[in-house]
């Protein structure tokens, strides 16, 4: 309580005390007057003892209607300052901004009106079939809060009890997750999507705790928080439609030229790095991926004669495909949302110097995300393979982008780049384009899901193109049967991206997508090679069965992918093995339980046979 909030009630008992002893004087001397001294002094304190009772529940109540105008006030402002956050939010980033940014926003606003450091915003949807509430998002925790036992039992029991639930210096238990040492005193309320249980927030570390918050107050704040989840839900939807217009564009592109196949994407990941050299802010960083990722679009304007010529263009066919960044400003133009990229696509083949098209600007007339588009378009061009041409090795082509900065290129952009190529030199393994565009909604999860939690639709999961968490279950069960009749075995990998968390709140929730798309690259990769099946079976959770083979060669095999992606991923891996009577759900739930760190479940090294697909 302020001194603003402090002097109103010392006004009121200071009345309250002058009000007792001048009824202790007037009771006094009308008592004696009729009764005599020793009754009159007895008649006048009872006189003054109800007197005082009868003020003080005015002044109790007067107090009561402050303290609840107060909260009704505080939760007036937090829907008004939420409101306007939100509209802020999708003023300045338009249709595309990401719905998770909402949620983020949601759970932020939540822990500074209630006073509190820490923050959590869980579904109450269970995605990856741990038996945990899931994550959305996070705040104030200096340790992953992912596994917080603590949490998850607070959560559980809001949903039981369908209400707000406090505690002061709670316990977390043997299994408690480093976070919970964090957590000294929390408050968990419920949020309602349409009239629907859907999540909980969780808000921790109040000074003097969360008793004096009045639960009808916590509650309509959990109201508001739904009511805005709900309208980021349809944005998400629009969010979605356009993405698809996008992936549309780049894959009827990538149709039309077989040679820009991956191009784009590969011009993407380079585009991402150099905006995070250039300390870009994510919503911005992922726009110029948009950008990137639809450079060439106007391509689709130019005859495939030309595009496909085995040799050296002509004077004429030449100027036939420099139309094509007007062509593409043009279709970019015609969807709103991706209007704002036009710039960048229309400017991406000008000069430093002035030397290029079409319109021929210079130096800083150019917009910076055209300059780095264009030094990016550049290097994976050059160390592309062409029917004409050998591709260059990165050396060569760094090489060259220094030798033209300050005629072709922004000598600063061409720095940051080849710091960035040197430092995490290509891969040219290229994954499919669409899997590049898909909406990234809530965190570690896609697939048609709601604003909090995943509703599993179709096979594939959208983001990663992997297997989905349903369609592995069902496989891992018909392997599980044929292991019974056959008596061959086959294993389950589970893999996890640890620090997938950290990269999305630093870099933005594309480069966290850009890092599981490269570890489900590889991850597939290895199951085209074994004959087994690769999915994506939860947030930042990916698994591989792998038929005929044993712990010792999954865990083999697990090794040489983790190597694989280590310069794109902090990855750690786990496997299980069918045994005889295990379900398929066994032995991915075995893996599971290992990759949480369950010892049990760990099984011991020991020597078995090769399967055939490591023989041949």
């Amino acid at each position: 309580m302020d001194r603003r909030e402090r002097a109103p009630v010392a006004v009121v008992l200071a009345a309250v005390v002058l009000a007792a002893v001048a009824a202790y004087v007037v009771g006094i001397a009308l008592s004696a007057s009729r009764l005599g001294r020793v009754d009159g002094l007895i008649a006048g304190g009872a006189t003054v003892v109800a007197g005082f009772a009868l003020l003080w529940t005015w002044a109790s109540a007067a107090a009561k209607a402050r303290e609840t105008d107060g909260a009704r006030e505080a939760e007036r402002a937090y829907s008004r300052e939420l409101r306007e956050r939100v509209s802020e939010m999708h003023r300045e980033r338009g249709p595309l901004a990401d719905p998770r940014s909402v949620s983020e926003l949601v759970l932020r606003t939540a822990t500074r009106m209630l006073e509190a450091e820490k923050g959590l915003l869980l579904s109450r949807r269970d995605a990856d079939g741990d038996g945990d509430l899931d994550l959305i998002a996070a705040e104030g925790f200096e340790r992953d809060p992912s596994d917080s036992r603590l949490v998850q039992r607070f959560a559980s029991e809001v949903i039981e009890r369908d209400t707000t639930v406090r505690e002061d210096k709670p316990r977390a238990g043997d299994e408690g997750g480093k976070a919970d040492e964090e957590i000294h005193n929390l408050v968990a309320i419920p949020i309602y999507v349409r009239d629907e249980f859907d999540g909980v927030v969780v808000c921790a570390n109040r000074k003097g705790g969360f008793e004096d918050q009045d639960d009808q107050i916590l509650l309509a704040l959990g109201d508001h928080a739904g009511a805005v989840l709900d309208g980021a839900q349809l944005r998400g939807e629009l969010r979605r439609a356009y993405l698809s217009t996008v992936a549309m564009l780049a894959e009827a592109l990538e149709a039309k030229d077989p040679f820009l196949r991956g191009h784009s994407e590969e011009v993407a990941h380079y585009v991402r790095v150099v905006g995070e050299r250039f300390d870009f802010e994510p919503d911005h960083r992922e726009a110029l991926i948009f950008a990137s990722l639809l450079h060439d679009v106007g391509k689709l304007g130019i005859s495939e004669q030309i595009l496909m010529k085995p040799g050296p263009l002509t004077e004429e066919e030449r100027a036939i495909v420099n139309l094509h960044p007007r062509i593409g400003s043009r279709l970019v133009q015609q969807v709103p949302a991706l209007a704002p990229m036009t710039r960048a696509i229309l400017h991406h083949h000008e000069r430093y110097d002035g030397g290029g098209y079409p319109v021929r600007l210079k130096g800083e007339q150019i917009p910076l995300e055209a300059r780095i588009i264009c030094v990016a378009d550049s290097f994976s061009a050059m160390i592309a393979e062409r029917p004409y041409r050998r591709r260059m090795t990165t050396d060569d082509a760094c090489a060259e982008l220094e030798r033209c900065a300050g005629t072709q290129f922004d000598p600063a952009v061409v720095q940051a780049f080849v710091e960035a190529v040197r430092t995490n030199p290509p891969e040219h393994e290229r994954g499919a384009l669409a899997a590049a565009l898909e909406d990234p909604e809530v965190e570690g999860h896609r697939d048609g899901q709601s604003l909090l939690g995943l509703s599993e639709l179709g096979m594939t999961d959208s983001l990663t193109m992997l297997y989905s968490h349903s369609h592995f279950h069902t496989v891992a069960r018909a392997e599980a049967e044929r292991s019974e009749v056959q008596g061959a075995p086959f294993a389950v990998v589970m893999f996890e991206l640890t620090r997938l968390g950290e990269v999305n709140r630093r870099d933005g929730y594309a480069a966290g997508d850009a890092a599981l798309r490269s570890v489900a690259r590889v991850v597939s990769g290895a199951a085209d090679r074994c004959g087994g099946t690769a999915a994506r079976h939860g947030g930042r959770r990916l698994a591989l069965i792998v038929p005929g083979a044993g712990v010792d060669h999954a865990r083999r095999l697990a090794a040489e992918i983790e190597e694989q992606v280590r310069a794109h991923a902090a990855v750690r891996s786990q496997a299980a093995a069918w045994r005889p009577g295990d379900r398929g759900d066994d032995v991915t739930a075995r893996a599971w339980r290992a990759l949480r760190g369950d010892p049990a479940t760990v099984p011991a090294a020991g020597s078995e046979p090769a399967p055939a697909w490591m023989l041949s």
